[in-house]
């Protein structure tokens, strides 16, 4: 027992110092490990998309095959954070939808509102009301954060928006403006949205005055995401379009939304919004303002400024100093104004080039990923088919084992009842030899009576009383010892010789001295034929017989052999009396039987043989061997 624990406590400890010794090496790999593919992608972004989507789609694949959902769907985000700045919305949301469904199969709980918001605010872009409206509120409902919330409320206003649903949009600000607590940047965005669902409504003043609300709640110390700018710029050009809005009006809120531009030091943006200053004063025919803020759009032009917007700059310059008559500076910015369009158109192709090798690795990643499902897919249908097979196999085999088990049980309580009707037979054989016995003694006690033999019949019945106290003690067992039934036949010769004196001798031999008492046998198994021998070959000899009875050891038991001079078999069944051949006789019959029977039961190999000692003789004389395995412990 002290060993078998020892064993398991050996068992146990064994994985777990295994288990501690990996994490220590996976805890000293990781401090000198470089960057995972998530960090090189994350680095790259910005600088080569291309590249960046190339290590995501290993990272994805990489993920997918370790079950890691987590980093599976971090990679996702990336790839929809890089998709979204190259302006390709539809992959963004594909792949921030494509994060989600990795979460999902992750066995904990991890945060998600914020791709859900992502997906809202895409799917508002696309025109999508109803993905955003589903996505905004999802992000409400799993959100923690108070912020987020906020924006993914202000989300669902840009859906009644995007529905034209002005008066909705109204309601809905006024009720998160009581239930949020907002900052000046948060009230900008609140006021701004406020101002469309009032353009909506065709109520210019409010929307006026809640876009100058908006303005003025603009913080001036931080630099604004390209999200926040997004619904005032929106409010912007709605008010821009409203028909009730005069030219004074634009330059207007075209100069209040410069300042903000100014304070947020973007270059782009600042240009493109004095190029619409600019075009506003033309309209009113200043060409001197206008000349003057094309002018300043001019200075600030630099091998940043996209080429796009720097073609437009230098396209207006020309068309303002051709309409003021200066012919050569138009010509001069013509010229410029070509070559910037050259460059923005290059660096368009440049752009489609990479979009396009970047739809190709997203359609690469998407077959990849196909493939690998598929091959999961194949390899749960093969593990869920060999499960399958594996629980039909074990129905199967317990339904065998169940049904060997009943007929074991059935065989067993089958074979139990023969045996019982064996023993039953046997032990009626048994007894039957028992009155076959008394029934030959009494004829001799009989026969002395008859001869007025009165001494003799004394002392026969007195032998016999001995006889018969074993014959009936011995008949209750199935078996007894070797010796015993030695004895019984001793002293059952003696009594058949008493009788029949002058027919024949005896002798009797037993040198069964190594087994002896260690042997049992079946009572009454010898004597049968010993009767046999007196009463159908000595008897009807004419001169006087002999009978010899001798026991021989063998290595694998016991010779009993019973010898007679006596007429034979043959020559003794031709003198059966007509009466005697109607009375079938029961004792070497019973002997038979009971043999088979108990050969069978107890699985023992006793034989008989019985046969003529001399056939050229006319007594030929009869030979019985039995032979009586030895007990086997």
């Amino acid at each position: 027992m002290k060993y078998i624990l020892y064993l398991l406590v050996l068992f146990v400890a064994c994985p777990l110092y295994g288990q501690k010794e990996k994490d220590k090496m996976s805890s000293k790999y990781k401090r000198y490990r470089g960057p995972t593919l998530l960090e090189q992608a994350e680095a790259l972004q910005e600088k080569s998309p291309k590249e960046a989507i190339q290590i995501l789609q290993r990272a994805v694949l990489e993920a997918t095959k370790k079950g890691d959902f987590q980093s599976e769907s971090e990679a996702y985000v990336l790839l929809g954070n890089i998709y979204e700045n190259i302006d390709q919305k539809e992959l963004a949301v594909q792949r921030y939808e494509q994060a989600l469904a990795a979460l999902g199969k992750s066995k904990r709980r991890l945060p998600n509102a914020e791709i859900h918001q992502r997906i809202g605010q895409l799917s508002v872009e696309l025109g999508d009301d109803k993905k955003a409206e589903t996505n905004f509120r999802m992000c409400i409902n799993t959100s923690r954060k108070e912020e987020l919330k906020l924006k993914c409320e202000e989300g669902l206003i840009d859906v009644q928006l995007l529905r034209g649903d002005g008066f909705s949009t109204v309601k809905m600000l006024d009720s998160i403006t009581s239930n949020y607590a907002m900052d000046s940047l948060s009230f900008a965005r609140i006021e701004a949205r406020r101002s469309q669902g009032y353009v909506q409504q065709n109520d210019y003043s409010n929307a006026s005055q809640s876009f100058y609300n908006s303005l003025e709640a603009l913080p001036t110390n931080i630099k604004l995401d390209r999200e926040d700018m997004v619904p005032i710029e929106m409010a912007q050009q709605k008010l821009l379009d409203f028909e009730a809005a005069s030219n004074t009006g634009k330059i207007q809120l075209q100069g209040r939304l410069q300042q903000i531009i100014n304070q947020q030091d973007e270059n782009d943006n600042f240009i493109k919004n004095n190029s619409i200053i600019a075009s506003l004063y033309e309209e009113d025919d200043n060409l001197a303002e206008a000349k003057k803020f094309i002018d300043l759009s001019k200075e600030i032009i630099s091998e940043k400024t996209d080429a796009a917007v720097a073609a437009d700059v230098y396209k207006k310059s020309a068309e303002l100093n051709q309409r003021n008559g200066n012919l050569s500076a138009a010509l001069d910015d013509f010229d410029k104004y070509i070559a910037a369009k050259e460059k923005a158109i290059q660096n368009l192709e440049n752009d489609l080039r990479q979009q396009v090798e970047i739809v190709k690795g997203q359609k690469e990643l998407d077959e990849q990923k196909q493939i690998y499902n598929l091959q999961e897919k194949e390899r749960e249908l093969f593990q869920s088919q060999l499960t399958t097979q594996k629980i039909i196999i074990g129905f199967l085999s317990l339904l065998l084992v169940a049904s060997l088990v009943y007929f074991y049980f059935l065989f067993k309580n089958v074979k139990a009842k023969r045996k019982a009707n064996q023993m039953l037979l046997l032990k009626s054989l048994r007894t039957q030899m028992n009155p076959h016995f008394i029934f030959n003694a009494l004829n001799s006690v009989n026969n002395f009576i008859a001869k007025n033999d009165e001494k003799s019949a004394n002392k026969f019945l007195s032998e016999f009383s001995r006889l018969m106290r074993k014959v009936l003690d011995y008949s209750q067992k199935d078996f007894i010892a070797f010796e015993e039934e030695m004895e019984l036949n001793e002293l059952y010769l003696k009594l058949e010789h008493f009788r029949f004196r002058d027919k024949f001798d005896y002798t009797f031999k037993n040198n069964a001295k190594k087994y002896g008492y260690d042997l049992d046998i079946p009572p009454m198994l010898i004597q049968p034929f010993i009767e046999n021998a007196v009463w159908h070959g000595l008897r009807y000899k004419e001169e006087n017989g002999h009978l010899s009875v001798k026991v021989e050891e063998k290595e694998d038991g016991i010779i009993v052999e019973i010898k007679d001079d006596g007429i034979g078999r043959k020559k003794s069944k031709a003198l059966k009396t007509k009466n005697q051949k109607k009375i079938k006789s029961t004792g070497l019959e019973n002997v038979s039987r009971r043999i088979a029977l108990i050969n069978e039961i107890y699985d023992k190999n006793y034989e008989i043989n019985v046969s003529d000692v001399n056939e050229n003789k006319e007594d030929t004389g009869t030979l019985v061997q039995i032979r009586i395995p030895v007990n086997r412990g």
